[in-house]
């Protein structure tokens, strides 16, 4: 008797010869399709003569641009004298508010002590960047750890609109952060300067940019830890914290994916900054949502695990980002892969066991979608850079994401 189609497909995300052969075929029909793009796409020549319909369509846009110039003119001079009353008057009146791009309002609005106003147009500015086009490769990431977390439970519908709620909570969370990134550092100035002690720099990175975050995504955790305390599930309590991390980490995506995608960026932030996020978020959460079950006991070992997970998150965001520590690229791996041990480790103790053969191998799904990540990247590269070139970005992104890689296998080898 023939496998249902689901059971097919999980008993084949376990076969390593099928994950191999499949990788493969990916990988080699992904470097034809590039290396036709290249020859069959030419690369942009110079305009020819402007017809008279085009010529009229930049004649409009010239003379909207200058006029829109006027108008930033007058808001940055009342901006530049902190006319707070003047460049709110102004921006009551949608054509001189429409001058700047929401995330351009932000600067003016923090600097005015507009508050309202500020997180109306932080959240304008998450909005435009979710219906983006950047949005596509950040979901196709989250997707990718979704599924590598659910086959350690019982799928329910009560779970997925759980998991639902903690994702939209975990987006909020990096709107919050935006928020409270403009006023600590563009009011307060706490700002990050290269040319400070590095121990200045890493108070920084540690209680500026880390303690910022994981305060936020724990405060958007709160009420469905509430939620699952009342259920007393631990493996509800972990993955619903790694979805809130998981949702941040897909917001924060779309904004480094829209600098570009011809850097393997998004491969990069797929194996480092998305499990680190959901992580983090998990091993806190999880202690916060115990610390509830409970009655308040066990706080020194929620707080003990908040601040040891803050730290290193700042650990690692300087590491990325300290001129003096540049080069330390590996360390921040292994970074990642020791908070990944942090994590799955325990979830592993506490998955659902009963019907978990006839689920997705998480090996299955990281190998593949890692897989499929570099090759759309590669195709996608293909487009406006010649062959060598893509293939070039297409083999560095591939050998730096090996060593991250092989922890998370060695971790789903088993499962």
């Amino acid at each position: 008797m023939p496998l249902p189609p689901r059971y097919l497909i999980a008993r084949k995300s376990r076969e390593r010869a099928f994950l191999l052969r499949t990788s493969i075929w990916i990988v080699g029909i992904s470097v034809v399709l590039s290396l036709l793009l290249t020859v069959l796409i030419p690369k942009p020549e110079r305009a020819a003569d402007l017809s008279l319909e085009d010529l009229e369509e930049l004649v409009t846009k010239m003379t909207v641009s200058l006029h829109q110039s006027e108008e930033k003119e007058a808001v940055m001079d009342a901006w530049k004298a902190l006319d707070r009353e003047k460049v709110l008057s102004l921006f009551e009146e949608e054509h001189y508010r429409d001058a700047f791009t929401p995330n351009e309002r932000l600067a003016i609005r923090t600097d005015i002590r507009d508050f309202k106003g500020l997180a109306v147009d932080t959240a304008l500015r998450e909005w435009r960047l979710l219906i983006s086009p950047y949005t596509i490769p950040a979901i196709f990431t989250a997707a990718i750890w979704f599924l590598i977390l659910m086959p350690f439970w019982e799928i329910t519908r009560t779970r997925m609109i759980a998991c639902f709620v903690a994702f939209v909570l975990g987006i909020v969370s990096a709107g919050l952060t935006i928020y409270a990134f403009m006023l600590q550092e563009r009011m307060q100035g706490f700002v990050e300067n290269p040319n400070d002690s590095m121990l200045t720099q890493f108070i920084y990175w540690i209680a500026g940019v880390a303690l910022r975050e994981e305060t936020l995504k724990l405060l958007c955790f709160v009420p469905v830890a509430i939620w699952a305390s009342r259920r007393k599930n631990d493996v509800e309590g972990m993955i619903l914290a790694a979805m809130v991390g998981l949702g941040f980490a897909f917001q924060e995506n779309i904004g480094y994916f829209s600098r570009g995608l011809d850097d393997y960026q998004s491969v990069s932030r797929l194996v480092s900054a998305n499990p680190l996020h959901f992580c983090v978020t998990g091993l806190t959460g999880f202690y916060f949502y115990r610390m509830l079950v409970r009655k308040f006991h066990g706080m020194e070992e929620f707080l003990f695990s908040f601040i040891a997970v803050v730290v290193v998150h700042g650990i690692y965001n300087a590491m990325i980002s300290m001129p003096a520590l540049n080069g330390m690229g590996f360390f921040s791996m292994l970074l990642v892969a020791g908070l990944a041990y942090q994590f799955f480790d325990p979830l592993r103790s506490k998955m659902d066991v009963v019907g978990s053969g006839q689920r997705v191998s998480p090996l299955g799904v990281f190998v593949l979608g890692i897989a499929s990540m570099t090759c759309v990247i590669l195709v996608y590269s293909a487009t406006y850079l010649p062959f060598s070139d893509a293939l070039a970005n297409f083999l560095y992104g591939i050998g730096s994401t090996i060593p991250i890689a092989f922890a998370f296998i060695n971790r789903f080898r088993e499962l």
